[in-house]
């Protein structure tokens, strides 16, 4: 509050301008709510992320309660797979249970469950399911455990019906926010500044564009993401011997900072600004815009590019695996040996990764004399080495142990865990499918008519700016006599000197446009997987060269379809007469 009565005081005594000090204030209570708020929005970034876990705890507590019947073993086995918050929360449990909090794992899980009721009932009545499968044998058993996995799948699905219904209005406000109000400032901008003279300074302009506005964005965008359902989470690709490390990516044997190449670049464009800075015309301008697009698109495009390809990889993989498992599943039913069913079933196989793993493990049974453990597990040549997936790990873990019961158990385990995972792939595809027509409505805003919107108003601007000098200077030379000399000397009056080039315009709406795409691809990003860098980086550099190559191709064709008739009314129209 200190802060704000200082700039009050000196708005008071005319130390700053009055619209440069509300514009101090406005910053300085946004900059106060986003601390003041900070602790509730991680607390609601920690429950998404562990909220995108619970699917995948509940099918690995599932996968190995199919084969031990043990809920403190499936616990220990769930949190060493999961590599986020909730992983970090089963481990506290089994700590707490070690030192005596909890009397049975069973306690302390319905005790941790109680707090999910509030935001995500179906994660305690799912562990209800798990813990009452304790209690019964047989078939009953299984249903049990099935039931559990459906339960979240159910409600995932259902929540994300609802958070789709409640997108709808803040989506257009978004869109008024972002695209209308901006335009409808744009449109009276020029006018303003011819009338009011030094009242709108340059700084102005870029305060309101690249600074109020995108705050006021980015404060509404929050507010939504804040309220998002609990979905299903991205693949964990913290395994892959590949994944370069944050902020780096690989070039041959080294890691490089993707933030070096993105400083190279922007070096020369700077150095251009400056050289040019005082007579910096309109087109020279663009030579700037082109500079912030690609300096940003490089950096994003660096940082996520290798990583979203090793995603795609371990999903290709963990989609093939599906149909090992099934078609596995269905010869081992028969009761045969499991070397003899990979055998059978390596024909039939389409997919690159799921044939490379069955002839991965066959060579090392084969010709390498390694028992089926070894031959997926070892630490040098074991099958897994090649195909990092937490998943496809655990699974594998759970039918080598479940294969000292015989055949009949790990046909039983695969097709089970077949059918999870296709109920789980379809899930997700439903909730993409609910989502596409808010993204593809987004998507259309930050690539195509964000971009066309300012590339247009840009000529615009400058007509009607070129316009307003031109009938200043007409004015500035009139000699008027007669009664009608006071309506013209207040035209006169009016008509004052242009603050603002239609350079420096260009150059803050082009960052204004730089700005909103990266919001709106955020806010994409953030409706579609949560929080998540990798995929918010890769569809935002994507977004950034089409919005781009759009906006200097219609701000440029305008442009040259525009000036000549410009050049021809400022240079080639006589002076009018007025009596």
């Amino acid at each position: 509050m200190s802060l704000c009565f200082i700039a009050l005081f000196l708005i008071l005594f005319n130390f700053v301008d009055l619209l440069i000090g509300l514009i101090y204030i406005f910053v300085i209570f946004a900059f106060a709510y986003y601390l003041y708020t900070y602790p509730m929005r991680l607390k609601k970034i920690f429950e998404l992320r562990a909220g995108s876990e619970i699917v995948m705890l509940i099918l690995h507590i599932v996968i190995y309660m199919r084969n031990f019947p043990n809920l403190e073993g499936a616990v220990k086995f769930a949190s060493s797979k999961l590599t986020g918050p909730l992983g970090l929360d089963m481990k506290k449990l089994i700590w707490d249970l070690y030192i005596g909090k909890y009397n049975s794992m069973e306690q302390a899980l319905l005790a941790y469950s109680q707090k999910w009721k509030k935001t995500f009932r179906a994660f305690a009545d799912s562990i209800n399911s798990i813990i009452y499968s304790l209690y019964t044998s047989g078939n009953r058993r299984l249903e049990l455990l099935d039931e559990s996995v459906e339960i979240i799948l159910t409600s995932l699905n259902e929540k994300s019906n609802s958070y789709v219904t409640k997108l709808k209005t803040p989506v257009t406000m978004i869109n008024a926010l972002g695209i209308l109000l901006p335009t409808l400032v744009l449109t009276m901008l020029p006018i303003l500044t011819i009338f009011l003279g030094e009242e709108i300074p340059p700084i102005l302009i870029f305060a309101f564009y690249d600074l109020i506005l995108p705050i006021t964005l980015v404060f509404l965008i929050k507010n939504i993401l804040d309220q998002r359902v609990i979905t299903l989470p991205e693949p964990d690709i913290s395994l892959h011997p590949d994944l370069p490390p944050e902020n780096t990516f690989k070039f041959g044997k080294y890691y490089i900072s993707s933030f070096l190449p993105s400083i190279f670049i922007i070096i020369p464009f700077l150095y251009f600004w400056y050289i040019n800075f005082s007579d910096l015309t309109i087109y020279e301008s663009f030579v700037i815009t082109v500079g912030i697009f690609i300096t940003i698109s490089v950096y994003l495009f660096l940082d996520s590019f290798q990583k979203i390809g090793l995603r795609k990889e371990i999903i290709q993989m963990e989609d093939e695996f599906r149909q090992v498992l099934f078609g596995l599943g269905q010869e081992l039913d028969r009761g045969i040996p499991i070397e003899v069913g990979l055998e059978k079933i390596k024909p039939t196989l389409k997919g690159h990764y799921a044939l490379g793993l069955i002839q991965t493990i066959l060579a090392n049974i084969k010709y390498k004399s390694m028992a089926l453990e070894r031959a997926i597990f070892d630490k040098k040549e074991g099958a897994i080495l090649r195909y990092p997936s937490g998943l496809i790990y655990s699974i594998m873990k759970t039918i080598v142990e479940a294969g000292r019961k015989g055949t009949k158990i790990i046909s039983e385990i695969m097709l089970s865990v077949s059918k999870y995972l296709t109920d789980l792939h379809r899930t997700q595809e439903a909730i993409q499918e609910k989502f596409s027509e808010i993204v593809g409505s987004m998507q259309m805003q930050a690539k195509i008519l964000l971009p066309l919107i300012t590339g247009v108003m840009n000529t615009l601007t400058y007509v009607i700016v070129e316009m307003l000098k031109f009938m200043e200077k007409t004015l500035g030379s009139l000699n008027v006599e007669g009664t009608s000399a006071a309506q013209y000397m207040f035209l006169l009056k009016g008509w004052q000197e242009v603050n603002i080039s239609p350079a420096m315009f260009q150059i803050a709406i082009g960052l204004y446009t730089v700005e909103v795409i990266l919001i709106i691809s955020w806010f994409i990003s953030g409706i579609s997987v949560g929080v998540d860098k990798i995929s918010m980086y890769d569809l935002a550099y994507k977004n950034l060269i089409i919005g781009c190559i759009l906006y200097l191709a219609v701000s440029l064709v305008s442009l040259i379809i525009f000036a000549p008739f410009i050049g021809v009314i400022t240079s080639g129209t006589q002076q009018p007469r007025f009596i």
